[in-house]
């Protein structure tokens, strides 16, 4: 009996994406489809059986933690129903509702910084999903999974468009890069944010088009405040791509590389009126505290994989003396000597694979290719991959949060790929395979 709801599960989701017609992509099979998702409910089970028999304590075991913790607040329904409602909503955090948060490991961090404890979303979802669940964690694991794929899958329908002869080459970086399959394919905030993230650069595709009507304004201001409550830092870094992107496509002014720069400079001196103005609160005291932090999360776990992130500083200056070293370690960290664990050792193999087809497209790119869409693109990457290279000391968590934005970095190189070379590279690679 505990497996016929997962089974069940499993093959109604195999059968949406073969059948319903938001998987009618194109440019993609539902055979290709229908693999990856299936390819996704493995890197699944392989993640869940990595986090079992890996780790030892299973509090400590991140696929587990928000199921786990999810219970106690399900738990709480059944004894007063109005103190369940005021957890699940965050209405009015009394006293009276610590013995119930209490009882969850990580309603509390231990680490605590200024930034949205983004843990107690998921543990909601969690918790909502066990009135349909029973408790069955395959349950909240598929779920989790058909989230991120139907995320990954708006992506896909917003940015399709602007890779003519390409799009076969686009489905296999969204679709099966090992990092995003494997990490967006558990119990983890990953799954509930490419969900929201995919619908938010779909609207946003309508906006840059000008496709888009007032409902999609409050979808999108909607999808953005689930960003914040999942993931901030990727909410925060979407921002100055757009206003980036917004003023590229107004033709008028200087070079669109000059106006990345002015864009993000803009940001940086609004930053740093911020910092002089309220340094508590400010971006570079937020980055100094969130690498804190995670130094201090190094030392509880004793953990093996430190990364060199420079004696980051609450200041201005010391921003922008480790920029680009962020950058550097988020793009290509771990390196194959530094792989430690099983659990990481896909990732160095896929850092080797990114810079190979980063290399590959630029041997056989041409920039007659290019599209704007592609300032859109790597300043959203740039962006992101500095600011978690910055403060992201440890490899296995970095190897973690850069997911969302390597797909955005191989998508800014595709585009200047010769669509004849990719096609002829994909039919080379087929006749090697038979």
């Amino acid at each position: 009996m505990f497996a016929v709801l997962p089974i069940f599960l499993f093959l109604y989701f195999s059968w949406g994406v073969y059948k319903w017609n938001f998987f009618n992509l194109q440019g993609l099979s539902r055979k290709f489809l229908l693999s990856a998702f299936v390819l996704k409910i493995i890197a699944g089970l392989a993640l869940t059986f990595v986090y079992t028999y890996y780790y030892d304590v299973r509090q400590e075991a991140d696929t587990y933690r928000y199921f786990d913790d999810s219970y106690h607040l399900h738990r709480v329904f059944f004894e007063s129903p109005i103190k369940y409602f005021r957890i699940l909503f965050g209405i009015d955090g009394g006293k009276d509702l610590l013995p119930y948060l209490d009882a969850m490991n990580n309603w509390f961090p231990e680490e605590r910084n200024t930034f949205y404890n983004d843990n107690r979303t998921v543990i909601r979802i969690n918790a909502l999903l066990r009135w349909i669940s029973f408790g069955n964690y395959y349950v909240h694991l598929l779920f989790f999974s058909f989230a991120s794929f139907y995320g990954i899958t708006f992506i896909y329908k917003a940015f399709h468009r602007y890779f003519s002869g390409k799009k076969i080459w686009l489905g296999l970086i969204l679709f099966f890069l090992p990092s995003l399959v494997f990490w967006s394919s558990a119990i983890l905030k990953e799954g509930p944010l490419l969900f929201f993230f995919g619908i938010t650069l779909n609207i946003l595709n309508k906006i840059f088009t000008k496709r888009a009507y007032w409902q999609h304004y409050l979808l999108l201001g909607f999808c953005f405040l689930c960003l914040f409550h999942i993931k901030f830092y990727v909410g925060l870094t979407l921002i100055p791509a757009i206003t980036g992107y917004l003023w590229i496509l107004h033709n008028k002014g200087p070079h669109p590389i000059i106006k990345m720069i002015i864009n993000f400079g803009v940001y940086f001196l609004a930053a740093v009126l911020k910092h002089e103005h309220s340094f508590r609160w400010s971006f570079f005291s937020v980055l100094k505290w969130k690498r804190s932090a995670f130094l201090g999360l190094a030392e509880k776990v004793k953990a093996k994989s430190l990364i060199g992130t420079g004696q980051l500083e609450e200041t201005p200056i010391s921003f922008l003396k480790y920029f680009m070293l962020g950058f550097f370690n988020a793009v290509s960290r771990p390196f194959p000597w530094e792989v430690y664990s099983i659990v990481i050792l896909p990732n160095a193999i896929e850092n080797i694979m990114v810079f190979a087809f980063i290399g590959f497209c630029i041997w056989y790119g041409q920039k007659k290719n290019f599209n704007k869409i592609g300032y859109f693109f790597i300043m959203f990457a740039f962006g992101l991959l500095t600011i978690i290279g910055m403060v992201t000391p440890i490899m296995g968590s970095l190897v973690r949060y850069k997911i969302p934005a390597i797909p955005f970095l191989l998508m800014f190189f595709l585009l200047f790929l010769n669509k004849e070379k990719a096609k002829k590279t994909l039919l080379l690679l087929n006749k090697k395979k038979r």
